[in-house]
């Protein structure tokens, strides 16, 4: 009891003071932690009722806060990691940080995203209740493989373990991460949502015998309704299916469900929300209270005015976010300037290929004046842009502050599509 209330306190401690360093606070205090108690982890976790993990290549964190949403506003002591820190030392921070010094404060839930690649180790430690998978995309390359090889590690890490998953069915990958575990899936019908402003893939393969993969109907990237001609692979019928998405609102088995998110990609974030929110036992009713208590994140679809410039600040990690950030372009109105910023940090993936294959054709229009590119892959976006014929003195190259003057300049909105690390740098150079 004594070491544990002595991680506490000292963990707090270093909390507040990496919070008034202007560090964020959400990693540094959960390294410290595991350092004086290796346990602490475990030991919290005796506090917590239901625990529910949220994991996948896009949407996990809005996934994540949607289903923490719904539960508080149902009156619900939930632990989050709502800033994202997502590797085990983050997640430790999330348990350490709202405890009482004693450590028996008592939480009915904890809703945590959990990185992909930490998620063997973040198992030895917590066993979750249930875990939600949201998608497989080619992402950080260097660090995962393939979306292919991705799935069959994951579904060997899984297979250890006896848990109930909430699985997306138009995803393949996440499809094929079920072994014996309990398992229900969300989906979209064929026609809820136009996806076709996003690529599709094409020649995706089966995880299962590697065959090649058809659809009855693809939504974009690997997502649709799929099957194996060569092995019995295939769609599992989904239990909750999203059927119709409207502006700020979307349907699910016949409910309509009001959020403040908006769009495709949000939709099938707020799907498996609902899925999570009812298995855990809430109503209908309750689901919807807690969607409509949902506000937007910081960098997720983010609106707002800099010096009477319309900024639309989207993140983009990979390909398909890229793509699905690029296609907000419609939402912006009168002459627009673009930024794209990429770092390839070992916290992003060292491997920035992946800006060469966006359908950049989404911002190649009239209306679309200037595109600026930054962060450490400046030039490679650049590159990429050229590849798919920009006009060379359209694109620029940033690396000076103050961002903002350069990127308004003769615009009346500007779309803002950082990656990971670059987030928070550009967010704070536009948000006065």
């Amino acid at each position: 009891m004594l070491k544990k209330s002595l991680t506490i306190g000292m963990t707090k401690a270093i909390q507040k003071a990496s919070k008034l360093a202007g560090k964020g606070g959400s990693t540094t205090p959960g390294v410290f932690a595991r350092k004086l108690n290796p346990a602490i982890l475990k030991q919290l976790r005796n506090n917590v009722g239901h625990v529910i993990f949220i994991t996948g290549t896009n949407g996990k964190t809005t996934t994540s806060n949607l289903l923490a949403t719904i539960l508080q506003a149902n009156g619900k002591r939930v632990i989050n990691n709502k800033e994202g820190a997502n590797l085990i030392t983050g997640i430790t921070t999330a348990f350490v940080a709202p405890q009482n010094l004693r450590g028996t404060k008592k939480f009915d839930y904890a809703v945590i995203e959990i990185d992909e690649g930490s998620i063997a180790r973040v198992l030895k430690e917590i066993r979750p209740d249930y875990f939600v998978f949201t998608n497989l995309f080619k992402d950080q390359v260097d660090r995962f493989g393939t979306e292919h090889d991705l799935a069959n590690t994951l579904k060997e890490v899984l297979a250890q373990h006896d848990l109930r998953l909430v699985l997306n069915g138009n995803d393949p990958y996440v499809s094929h991460i079920a072994s014996e575990q309990q398992a229900i899936y969300y989906g979209f019908a064929k026609d809820a949502f136009n996806f076709d402003a996003i690529k599709n893939e094409e020649h995706v393969t089966c995880p299962r015998c590697s065959g090649e993969l058809r659809y009855d109907f693809q939504l974009y990237a690997n997502l649709g309704n799929f099957y194996c001609a060569s092995c019995d692979y295939a769609t599992t019928p989904p239990k909750y299916t999203v059927t119709d998405v409207g502006s700020s609102q979307v349907t699910i088995n016949n409910m309509d469900y009001h959020c403040a998110l908006e769009g495709g990609y949000n939709a099938f974030n707020i799907a498996a929300a609902v899925a999570a929110a009812r298995e855990l036992g809430f109503s209908e009713e309750q689901v919807k209270k807690g969607l409509r208590a949902v506000a937007l994140e910081n960098g997720r679809m983010e609106r707002f005015t800099l010096n009477n410039t319309e900024i639309l600040l989207n993140l983009a990690k990979n390909t398909a976010g890229l793509d699905m950030s690029l296609s907000a372009i419609d939402t912006l109105s009168g002459t627009k300037n673009v930024y794209i910023g990429v770092n390839n940090t070992e916290y992003d993936g060292t491997d920035s290929s992946w800006v060469n294959d966006a359908n950049y054709d989404l911002i190649k229009r009239a209306d679309v004046n200037d595109i600026y590119c930054g962060g450490s892959c400046a030039t490679d976006v650049k590159q990429a842009l050229l590849a798919q014929g920009f006009e060379e003195h359209r694109l620029h190259i940033v690396t000076d502050s103050p961002l903002a003057e350069q990127i308004v300049r003769g615009a009346d909105s500007v779309l803002v599509i950082p990656n990971y690390t670059m987030l928070e740098p550009v967010r704070k150079q536009l948000v006065k």
